[in-house]
């Protein structure tokens, strides 16, 4: 019968003994907190004081299907919540590192997928990717470069790596 229920409303047989168990959500909390403390709290705060989460069901993102969590408490964990402990995790999520924008100028190693067209396998190769702009933005693999090497290294992009080779050998 729950496998039944699962496909019909998605949600996994965990969820639905939680359910059964009548925890409260992450949102019923959260109403029931905003009230308490006369402030705006939203569910996605909450997560950390969680006691348990179930998984309930999938849907689309940008990039394919995505998993959705629902979070579930307690009663007894509810009373434990405090305003103190959620303005402090607040001023913790806010504290995040400024962004390093300083414009640097390098290299770095770019792939593409290729096809091979004997053996039909797909692999990736390495070329010169130039790259210019904030420090934060960089590329992995990327390499600063002085001005001099970084007017030799334009003259290389979109040039096939060969394996192991590292562009300070070119320049």
């Amino acid at each position: 019968m729950k496998m039944r229920k699962y496909l019909q409303e998605g949600k996994s047989e965990n969820y639905q003994d939680a359910e059964d168990k009548q925890l409260l959500k992450a949102g019923e909390v959260a109403t029931l907190l905003s009230k308490k403390f006369n402030t705006k709290i939203s569910a996605k705060e909450l997560e950390p004081f969680a006691s348990e989460w179930h998984h309930a069901g999938v849907f689309k993102s940008g990039n394919g299907l995505k998993g959705r969590r629902v979070y579930f408490f307690r009663e007894a964990a509810i009373n434990n919540i405090t305003l103190e402990k959620i303005l402090e995790k607040r001023a913790k999520t806010a504290q995040k590192a400024v962004p390093d924008n300083r414009t640097v100028q390098g290299w770095y190693p770019q792939y593409f997928r290729m096809t091979d067209p004997v053996t039909r396998k797909t692999l990736s190769k390495p070329f010169v990717g130039i790259y210019k702009g904030p420090a934060s933005k960089a590329p992995k693999g990327f390499q600063a470069l002085s001005d001099e090497a970084f007017a030799a290294a334009e003259q290389q992009r979109g040039r096939a790596l060969k394996p192991g080779e590292q562009l300070k050998t070119i320049v």
